[in-house]
């Protein structure tokens, strides 16, 4: 009782990266002896919560009603881990986008690699992949230029996912690999977890549904340094999905129990749309699918439940029912670059009778990397000068960079540029702590 919060937290933070649940638990009930406060209902919050301690979500609650009060980038990614306990992904990204903006405006180059891991996970799960891209590129890049090697696990992690998400086999796993042999000896178990993620979510994409759910058991049932109790959480969704793939009932019911028992405390719409599209997975009911479609706030997890409720329509005889969520699913997947899920949903939509152009791609998406790293560094209020010190450029090749955007985009300003990327942002939904 006699350790200070900041050490207790600290503690917690290190315990956290590995996965070690037991400690983070510890850890909890040791903060729970300190006054109330956003920090000490978190750690303490918690620990309880995955010991399962009814006190827990009801800690995790109070401490998210203060994050009015919050200014710092840590403790914003506090708020996102106690919105990932409560399983609310959604609140989660948010809470990761505001440390990021925090980091950046304040100037804390140090942290911000760190930082941009959450960010950059935040806008993968969002369907930003190119924006997540942009984002851990530049994670990478300051991570490497500072030696924060499980950063830079944490970065090639997250690319390796996204290149998974495209379908790119050799190139998830490389990545994959080079992510692994960091985080691996360093027992960074919320790094392998990601890694080991990536070549799970690259089979299930390709339709690889036994060898997908191989992987996802194998994530769930990895122990601390090889794993981590937030991966699990967040990938269960596609562990059901892979299970009913597979034909494996029993399984499928087992994932479902898990997420439920995770999701039991979620209050927002997201979360209650994946817990909503897994029941129907694992128990093949329209009426579930439905629920969740009327509930997504998240754009890319509303095409992906589209696609599977237009899939059972039009195997049950009903195209005319199916066309409608196949092309919703098929414009989104084609504007993210989701490639493998676009074709799936172009293939089954052709099959239900329809054969329509491809779908234009979204107005950002005409960008390279820097030049959207630049656009979303404009969005966040920065000058060019910042923007400079940020992206180790010169003030002059900025403006050069924004002279080359405001044409591709048809735009003429700085204000309509930071506009139309907020337009195009919105909603952020995801879970920063995976």
């Amino acid at each position: 009782a006699g350790d200070s919060l900041d050490m207790l937290a600290d503690a917690a933070e290190a315990a956290s990266y590995v996965g070690d649940t037991v400690a983070i638990v510890e850890l909890g009930r040791r903060a729970a002896a300190h006054p109330e406060g956003f920090l000490r209902d978190t750690v303490a919050g918690i620990g309880l919560a995955l010991d399962g301690d009814t006190a827990g979500p009801g800690l995790l609650r109070r401490a998210l009603a203060r994050v009015g009060e919050l200014g710092e980038a840590a403790e914003y990614l506090w708020a996102a881990a106690a919105a990932s306990q409560l399983g609310e992904a959604d609140l989660a990204a948010e809470m990761a986008d505001r440390a990021g903006r925090v980091a950046r405006v304040s100037g804390m180059t140090g942290q911000l690699p760190v930082v941009l891991e959450f960010v950059a996970t935040a806008e993968r799960i969002a369907g930003r992949l190119a924006g997540s891209q942009a984002v851990s590129e530049e994670g990478l890049e300051l991570a490497r230029e500072a030696g924060y090697e499980n950063t830079v696990a944490a970065h090639l992690a997250n690319l390796a996912v996204l290149e998974g998400l495209r379908g790119e086999e050799d190139a998830c796993e490389r990545q994959a690999r080079e992510a692994l042999a960091i985080a691996v000896p360093h027992r960074v178990g919320l790094r392998v977890g990601v890694a080991a993620y990536a070549p799970a979510l690259l089979d299930l994409c390709l339709g690889r549904y036994a060898a997908a759910y191989d992987r996802f058991t194998a994530i769930a049932a990895a122990g601390p340094g090889a794993g981590h109790p937030t991966v699990v959480w967040r990938t269960g969704p596609d562990r059901v999905e892979a299970a009913v793939g597979a034909g494996d009932e029993a399984g499928a019911r087992e994932a479902l129990e898990a997420y439920e028992r995770w999701s039991a405390h979620a209050a927002t719409p997201e979360s209650h749309a994946l817990l909503a599209r897994c029941r129907g997975l694992a128990t093949s009911s329209e009426d579930a699918f439905g629920e969740a479609l009327r509930l997504h706030t998240n754009p890319f997890e509303a095409a992906r439940t589209a696609l599977l409720l237009g899939e059972r329509l039009r195997r049950a005889q009903r195209p005319g029912e199916a066309r409608a969520h196949l092309r919703t699913a098929w414009e989104t997947f084609e504007r993210a670059g989701a490639r493998p899920w676009a074709r799936r949903a172009q293939d089954e939509l052709r099959a239900a009778g329809e054969s329509g152009q491809a779908p234009p791609a979204a107005v950002l998406d005409a960008l390279t990397p820097q030049e959207l790293r630049i656009a979303g560094l404009v969005a966040d209020g920065l000058s060019s000068k910042q923007i400079a010190a940020q992206l180790f450029l010169s003030p002059r090749t900025v403006e050069y960079h924004l002279y080359k955007i405001y044409p591709k985009l048809g735009i003429g300003s700085r204000t309509d540029l930071a506009r139309l990327v907020v337009l195009q942002k919105a909603p952020v939904a995801g879970n920063a702590m995976l």
